[in-house]
């Protein structure tokens, strides 16, 4: 089963900064996401569930200041990606 993948507005921005000023983190986050879609809590960069949110909230290393931090919904078979640069912001 695959998740469906959700790009907030706030990560959107943040590709298309990553798009025009650091491609190969653009690049990678891409890998992120296809590795996202079947498996969302495990896998490259790290991913790590991050403490004190109720919901399940995790962050992958992109390069060394910036995270991807997503958000799995079970339920629904969905992902949201939040942000794709900086740390934990």
């Amino acid at each position: 089963m695959t998740y469906k993948i959700n790009i907030l507005e706030n990560a959107d921005d943040d590709l298309d900064w990553l798009r025009k000023n650091d491609r190969n983190s653009y690049v990678k986050v891409f890998d992120f996401m296809r590795e996202i879609m079947n498996n969302p809590r495990s896998g490259t960069g790290k991913p790590e569930r991050l403490k004190y949110f109720e919901k399940e909230v995790y962050s992958r290393r992109v390069n060394q200041k910036d995270r991807l931090i997503y958000t799995i919904y079970e339920s629904l078979k969905e992902v949201d990606i939040s942000s794709c640069r900086g740390h934990y912001s």
